[in-house]
């Protein structure tokens, strides 16, 4: 295969490959004309392949798909492809022509990095992860990217509550994580978290006649978590996630151990991934379960916008309440994000993020909303600020509430 032709006789020369791409890729060549060129194979594949060498990644995308569209379809044509949708922000149609390159030759590792690189870009890393195997392991570590990390991620996470109720008295939650690389298919993440609030009890009984009546007393309620997630990649696509989330609930002068384990099945494509799960255990003395199904859709194939909604279904104490949550976030900056959702359905209980929260609640909890930024800092640290409002049903005199909350974490990835 010819790489750039230099005015051989018969032949057209470097400067006539560039040219016509140029007028191709801006619509000034003729729909027959284009096609005459670009049938020819050896034309075409000279022409791409020297869009590639100059980095001219928008050329190379417009003259590539007209060349797909006229038939010509071979590796090589796919692998720059991706290249070129990969450096103009295509995040999604990368991983389908690095994907194909790798399909027809699994040697490919041009085409391999590539996909490793589309994957990280879109925020799969476990993908990533899986596809990295088959790379070198210099390359392997300067992506970040081995088959085996003791320790790999660490975050911490504080929050502070406050709500309009006076029988509730601000409450702190604290997390910290740590992941691991198990292998290039296998994955854990942990965390220990701990919550602590005062609220006031039950009305105390009449007092006897002549007497004042006493107000009900404030009892402390706190609670230890630990959190195990494990991640198989089972194939690119495909992934299996269990957990076990184990709670140490103190209400006044009694402890609940509570525990709750998980199961799920994830399925990743370019432009989306979709989950279904399923929670199971015994929380405060009353088994719960909850049945959840997740989608996850980026519409123009990166992280510029993206969207997110879960259903759930939790059965507890005899009854079914259903809850739902939709949210959106863009890109406001190369560094930074925005998020919103909004959630609603009566709850007595929630799990979420894979089981890393666990809301064992003392008030039901009936709606909230919420917005995030997410932050990008040097050093591989990235900072998550996070406003959340909840209203609540106090369980003695069932009046609503509104409660806030403000979280920051902060993680570190190497």
């Amino acid at each position: 295969m010819s790489l750039l032709y230099f005015g051989s006789p018969g032949k057209p020369g470097s400067a006539v490959l560039l040219g016509g791409a140029l007028l191709l890729s801006l619509g000034l060549l003729s729909r027959p004309v284009a096609a005459q060129r670009l049938l020819d194979f050896q034309y075409a594949d000279s022409l791409t392949l020297a869009l590639q060498l100059q980095q001219r990644w928008a050329a190379l995308d417009s003259v590539g798909e007209e060349a797909l569209r006229l038939g010509q379809d071979y590796p090589a044509l796919h692998r720059r492809l991706g290249q070129a949708k990969l450096n103009t922000g295509r995040h999604a149609q990368a991983v389908r022509h690095y994907g194909l390159a790798l399909r027809a030759d699994a040697l490919d590792s041009t085409a391999r990095h590539g996909l490793v690189l589309a994957h990280l870009a879109l925020n799969q890393r476990e993908q990533a992860a899986f596809l990295a195997s088959g790379l070198s392991e210099p390359l392997r570590r300067q992506l970040r990217l081995r088959a085996f990390y003791a320790v790999n991620y660490a975050d911490v996470e504080g929050s502070i509550q406050q709500g309009d109720n006076i029988h509730r008295r601000d409450a702190s939650f604290w997390r910290l994580g740590l992941g691991s690389q198990l292998g290039p298919r296998v994955g854990l993440m942990q965390s220990l978290s701990f919550f602590n609030q005062e609220v006031q009890g039950p009305p105390p009984p009449p007092p006897p006649p002549g007497m004042r009546p006493l107000p009900p007393p404030f009892i402390p309620i706190s609670q230890w978590e630990y959190h195990a997630l494990l991640g198989v990649q089972l194939s690119p696509a495909w992934r299996a996630k269990l957990s076990y989330h184990y709670l140490n609930s103190y209400y006044g002068t009694r402890f609940y151990p509570s525990y709750l384990a998980y199961g799920a099945l994830s399925y990743t494509r370019p432009y989306w991934t979709a989950q279904a799960g399923l929670y199971g255990g015994t929380i405060t003395d009353t088994t719960r379960t909850q049945a959840d199904l997740r989608l996850a859709v980026y519409p123009l194939g990166n992280l510029k916008l993206y969207g997110f909604g879960r259903s759930s279904l939790i059965f507890s104490g005899g009854r079914r309440y259903p809850n739902s949550l939709l949210g959106a976030g863009v890109r406001l900056r190369p560094w930074l994000w925005a998020e919103a959702f909004g959630s609603w359905g009566l709850v007595p209980t929630l799990a979420e993020a894979d089981g890393t929260y666990v809301f064992n609640l003392f008030d039901q909890m009936s709606r909230r909303s919420g917005t995030s930024l997410h932050i990008l800092l040097p050093y591989s640290l990235a900072l998550r600020l996070h406003y959340l409002a909840e209203q609540r049903i106090d369980r003695y005199n069932l009046q609503s509430y509104n409660l806030h909350s403000l979280t920051a974490s902060l993680a570190w990835t190497w």
